[in-house]
Parts: structure tokens; C-alpha cells; sequence
């Protein structure tokens, strides 16, 4: 990243940048990533951007981070492999294998395109940080008004950390 954008805070697959150029980005911020502004989304690679598309061409976003089911994510890639190589008689499940992504679809009247993003984690994201990235891309395409919140991601980040702690009270 530029040094004039600094990542401030991370909830699952979305970081906080902030700086000069405030953006929320989904995916590993210093590998393969979509930043979204106030006015639009582009991909990037580390600290170069590979094109843009303003929200006004945007008609769908769909990102689908991977889930795991370990209570946190560093236990899986921690616990996995291990048990991986204990169940498939020493083999590494890390041996060979690239850096996963997942994939970020953009539709517009033009036409669509994918985009793969790094994932931080081997075994996945947690289902409620997963579902919440689904669903604030679902948000920011059906109103526009709310991009205004991507112009401060670390609050963004905050009130999303918030919900997803937020249980219904049970009957």
C-alpha cells in the first residue's frame, strides 16, 4: 500500500484503509484485493490497482468468502494441517498449494467480470464475518446512500463488529 494508506483494522475478510485514500478491502490488503470507496470498486495487487468501476455501472455484487467451521480461523490453519498429515500418513496439506482466494463478481449493463481475492486464512473465515462481507456487499449496491459509510472504514468496521456481536434475544 501507498504510505499514505495504512491498514487500521481487520473483521474477517474486510480491512480498514485509511489515509489519504480511505477504502474498505476485501481480501489480504498486501496481496490480492478489492478496495471499495464512496465511488466505486477497483481490484489490486498489493499496492497497484488493475481498474476501477464506479458504483453507478454496478448492479450486483456478490463476494463469497470461504467458511470454516474452528472457533477461529488460526486454529484451523494451525490444527489442520497437522491433522491433515497425521490422517493422510505425513503428507503436508500446505505441500504444493497456492494461496487460496475467493472470488468478488461484478455484474454491470456491460456485462460481468471475477475477481479472486487472497484469503488470510487457509481454513476460511467464520460464518458470521462471511455472511456480514455478503451481505454489506448486498447493502452497498441496493443503496447507494450508504457508500458514504466506506469514507470511514474503521467505523464501518466498528458498527459491522457490533451487529455481529449483537445476538436475538432467545425466547
Amino acid at each position: 500500500m501507498p504510505a499514505t494508506t495504512r491498514v487500521t483494522r481487520r473483521r474477517g475478510p474486510l480491512t480498514a484503509l485509511e489515509g489519504v485514500e480511505p477504502a474498505l478491502a476485501i481480501g489480504d490488503a498486501a496481496a490480492r484485493h478489492v478496495r471499495l470507496t464512496p465511488d466505486g470498486l477497483a481490484p489490486w495487487l498489493g499496492e497497484s490497482p488493475a481498474g476501477f468501476v464506479p458504483w453507478g455501472e454496478v448492479r450486483l455484487l456478490v463476494v463469497e468468502p470461504p467458511t470454516t467451521w474452528w472457533p477461529h480461523p488460526v486454529i484451523g490453519d494451525s490444527v489442520g494441517p497437522l491433522l491433515e498429515g497425521l490422517l493422510s500418513g505425513g503428507g503436508s496439506f500446505v505441500e504444493g498449494t497456492e494461496t487460496p482466494t475467493f472470488p468478488v463478481r461484478v455484474a454491470t449493463d456491460g456485462g460481468g467480470t471475477e475477481w479472486g481475492v487472497t484469503q488470510h486464512y487457509l481454513s476460511g473465515y467464520r460464518r458470521a464475518e462471511a455472511r456480514a462481507t455478503t451481505r454489506l456487499a448486498e447493502y452497498l449496491t441496493d443503496r447507494p446512500e450508504a457508500r458514504l459509510l466506506l469514507a470511514r472504514p474503521a467505523e464501518l468496521l466498528d458498527r459491522i463488529a457490533t451487529l455481529i456481536r449483537v445476538r436475538p434475544p432467545t425466547a
